[in-house]
């Protein structure tokens, strides 16, 4: 698990769950608020090597969990991406 969103830390990335004999990248763009909550999440954007269902939602929800730290000064919803690479189990 990767991540991009600037001049933030993350708290929490949570491991998708996924029981799928299914291998690719899936990129997730979050949308963060001051508080450090994914307040949108959105699966298969540029960079993803796969549109598979079950990972896309895997991803969604795993990103949808993720916390980053608290910044009074930050914009109030800020972007940025949380990169899940799937491999097979």
């Amino acid at each position: 698990v990767s991540f991009d969103l600037s001049g933030r830390s993350p708290l929490s990335l949570p491991l998708p769950e996924y029981k799928y004999q299914v291998e690719g990248i899936v990129v997730v763009e979050v949308t963060v608020d001051r508080n450090g909550k994914v307040t949108k999440a959105t699966p298969g954007v540029k960079g993803s090597t796969t549109l598979d269902q079950n990972l896309l939602a895997a991803a969604k929800k795993a990103a949808i969990a993720a916390r980053f730290d608290r910044q009074a000064n930050a914009p109030a919803f800020q972007k940025g991406t949380i990169t899940y690479h799937f491999m097979l189990q």
